[in-house]
């Protein structure tokens, strides 16, 4: 069967036998895990953000089916302490690439917490996957409209960029890491790191609520709604694809089936049980993911029962923008905790979201005509946020969604085709 596992952000460097670096002179605390109770707890903390040096000109890959980075020689980055530890040394070479930069990112943040923004600047800044990056964007949408004249600056891994370049409310997007040049030109900083990994709040609070109130702008749920108009060329495109499978007038069930981390991916064995229970009711499913795993998902559709109502989009999907404007086109969405369902709530297509790891309430409830089911288990949810696979699971995938409800699947899917009623 095939795996479904799998992360983001694969660098070209080996990370065998780094070097160890000493923490406290890149100006971040020993203890970098740390956990917080509250988000003013975390704010005391200092950030896992670190200012380098680049000594040798170098390029990487954030995204294998995407561009190369390249850093430059004697330019400082900011950058994640972990991105700073893959990149700082090339073990193939034995060769030095990043060294502590003479200013500490803590001696120069200037945290934004909802300051007067009127011809100024704000650089926004997060890792992380589709999701984390869709959840900021209703705060920058009324920062916008509320300072008309502000410059809002999106710094993000590029495989993410097709989609930031179409929002209104972003003025630039810088690749990730970013030149420290952009730090000292902002007059403000808005840098995410920890609001979800590290702060205790995120286990029962709605990440939406967790972002608006860590920019101090504590926003009500009615406008922590994002909003994305999908390319209309990329339209076109999908249209025409939808007409050569015959399905183009046809309402059809768009599903992808992979997480950024495996932790968050439920087995092949799992789906395969959720795509015949919806295919066997008659409905058409459009898989999605990067064109990286076209193959892997044409492997598993030969797995199924009703393969003829399966189609794999994975090849067409050279963009985000590819899948933003498929969803605009579905009847319904279904994934894990994954890019789909946060993508389909801000085009308002329906979403059912399949959770395991983390309940489904603290991403969802903000959403409009979205449905979730919880798995359980015994050591379920765990809150974990990890690229690495499940630690009580043979293969990775996490045994919780093994136990999947069908009965509740089945019924709010069903509600969620007919239109929410």
């Amino acid at each position: 069967m095939n795996d479904f596992s799998g992360v983001d952000i694969k660098q070209l460097i080996n990370k065998k036998s780094i070097p160890v670096f000493d923490k406290k002179k890149m100006g971040v605390d020993s203890k970098s895990d740390h956990f917080a109770y509250t988000l003013d707890e975390l704010r005391k903390s200092i950030p896992n953000i670190v200012i380098a040096e680049c000594v040798t000109n170098v390029s990487f890959s954030q995204n294998k089916f995407k561009r190369q980075q390249v850093l430059k020689k004697k330019i400082n980055y900011v950058m994640g302490l972990g991105v700073y530890q893959q990149l700082h040394y090339d073990t193939n070479r034995k060769k030095r690439i990043l060294k502590p930069g003479n200013i500490k990112f803590k001696n120069v943040f200037r945290p934004y917490i909802g300051q007067d923004l009127t011809n100024k600047s704000l650089i926004v800044s997060r890792t992380g996957g589709v999701g984390d990056i869709i959840m900021i964007q209703p705060n920058l949408i009324h920062l916008k409209e509320k300072f008309p004249t502000c410059k809002i600056i999106f710094a993000c891994g590029p495989q993410y960029q097709s989609m930031i370049e179409n929002w209104d409310c972003v003025d630039e997007v810088l690749d990730l890491p970013f030149p420290m040049s952009k730090l000292f030109s902002s007059n403000y900083h808005a840098i995410f790191e920890g609001v979800i990994e590290r702060c205790q709040e995120a286990k029962i609070t709605n990440a939406y609520r967790l972002f608006t109130n860590w920019l101090g702008l504590n926003l009500p749920d009615d406008k922590l709604i994002p909003i994305q108009i999908p390319n209309e060329e990329r339209i076109k495109e999908c249209k025409d694809i939808l007409f050569e499978w015959n399905i183009m007038d046809n309402p059809f069930i768009l599903m992808q089936l992979r997480a950024s981390s495996p932790i968050r991916t439920p087995s092949p064995k799992v789906w395969k049980m959720i795509i015949n229970s919806i295919t066997n009711k008659g409905h058409r499913v459009i898989i999605t993911d990067s064109p990286a795993q076209y193959k892997v998902i044409n492997e598993f559709i030969k797995t199924l029962d009703n393969k003829e109502l399966v189609f794999n989009f994975c090849e067409k999907s050279k963009t985000l923008d590819y899948t933003i404007a498929l969803a605009s086109l579905a009847k319904l969405t279904i994934s894990t905790d994954s890019s789909l369902i946060h993508i389909a709530a801000s085009v308002g297509t329906s979403c059912l979201g399949i959770y395991g790891p983390f309940p489904g309430e603290v991403r969802l409830t903000t959403y409009k005509n979205c449905e979730w089911v919880n798995c359980k288990s015994d050591c379920s949810p765990c809150f974990i946020h990890s690229p690495m696979p499940c630690r009580n699971s043979y293969g990775g995938h996490s045994k919780c969604y093994n136990n999947i409800d069908m009965k509740e699947f089945n019924n709010k899917m069903e509600k969620l085709m007919k239109g929410g009623e």
